[in-house]
């Protein structure tokens, strides 16, 4: 499956479009006026998208209801439509689809049918196309009227045109600030003028809805990025190659970020290392200077005199703690003679 834009307000641009994850647009063949001056495809817009590989179909609507003026209506403007087609290198074997853009009745198909008509007379049945709700498409191929289908999810409910060649969805996004619809190919030709047929089909049904799956988890729904995975600098939803990218450039930036924290701490233990040694260095008793000069030897004095004070109770003669005489074996006769002065 292909994914794509249509577009009237301004032209997003190939790069842009591309950017986005399209591959290809439908672009109006009629001039929007003031209203809308991009809705009118023009020779240097299509040179753009082809030069980035963007496919170009080719869709005609002036008014809502222009269809119903019948069949000369389909002849004035399938003329208009093919000459802008080859004024932009676009060639008359491929479709143009036809607007149908409001609910059609059974009554209306009758002169939708006629103006689809009139322009086959022009284009060739087989270049005719309807774009439309699931009635009015359904309708038109039924009668034979036109051979390809746009079908639109307005005025469709949930009914689906098995025979559609494009489906344009209701979701819409913003590329190179242009409002888009976004549209999905379910065929491998869908009018596309750069179409090219292969005789040999190589990928089953069943292949292309692998691919097709793996192509929806890559890009998200409608190419349009997962909203999951956080938005860019542009404010789009990334897709899960963008949402990797991303995520590997945050893992790079913190590990910078641990590298950084890691020296940081590696010098915090440095300084608190000196600062511990600082503060045991300042914790010891020191004498001010010049009395530090004379400290250790002042030290080892005060241990001798402490020594020396210790053993002061044990010499003769010298008061005790109680502040008495200490009396040796002499003491008797001392006291005798002192008693007979």
């Amino acid at each position: 499956m292909r994914f794509g834009l249509d577009y009237a307000a301004a032209r997003p641009g190939g790069a842009a479009i591309r950017a986005a994850g399209f591959d290809f647009v439908v672009r109006y063949l009629s001039d929007g006026g003031v209203t809308l001056p991009g809705k009118l495809l023009t020779p240097a817009e299509a040179d753009d998208l082809r030069a980035h590989e963007v496919s170009i179909v080719a869709n005609w609507e002036t008014t809502a209801t222009r269809m119903l003026d019948g069949y000369g209506a389909g002849v004035v403007d399938a003329r208009a439509g093919l000459a802008q087609v080859l004024r932009c290198g676009g060639s008359q074997d491929r479709p143009i689809y036809f607007s149908a853009d409001f609910d059609v009745t059974p009554q209306d198909q009758q002169r939708i049918n006629a103006y689809l008509d009139g322009a086959a007379t022009v284009l060739g049945r087989s270049n005719v196309g309807i774009r439309g709700g699931f009635w009015s498409v359904s309708r038109a191929l039924d009668a034979g009227s036109a051979s390809w289908a746009w079908q639109t999810d307005a005025w469709s409910g949930d009914r689906v045109e098995p025979r559609r060649r494009l489906h344009q969805t209701s979701r819409q996004q913003i590329v190179g600030g242009v409002v888009c619809a976004v549209n999905e190919a379910e065929s491998s030709d869908f009018g596309q003028w750069d179409f090219v047929a292969q005789e040999d089909v190589d990928v089953t049904p069943e292949q292309e809805a692998v691919l097709r799956d793996i192509q929806l988890q890559l890009r998200g729904p409608g190419l349009a990025g997962w909203p999951q995975l956080g938005s860019d600098a542009d404010g789009h939803s990334r897709t899960l190659v963008d949402g990797l990218a991303a995520a590997l450039a945050r893992i790079g930036e913190l590990t910078d970020e641990v590298g950084d924290l890691r020296t940081e701490i590696s010098e915090l233990e440095a300084t608190t290392a000196e600062l511990a040694e600082q503060v045991q260095r300042l914790s010891a008793r020191h004498w001010p200077w010049p009395l530090s000069l004379i400290e250790g030897p002042a030290a080892l004095v005060g241990e001798q005199l402490a020594r020396l004070e210790a053993l002061l109770p044990d010499l003769p003669g010298l008061p005790g703690p109680s502040g008495g005489t200490q009396h040796t074996s002499g003491s008797g006769a001392l006291d005798s003679r002192s008693s007979r002065g």
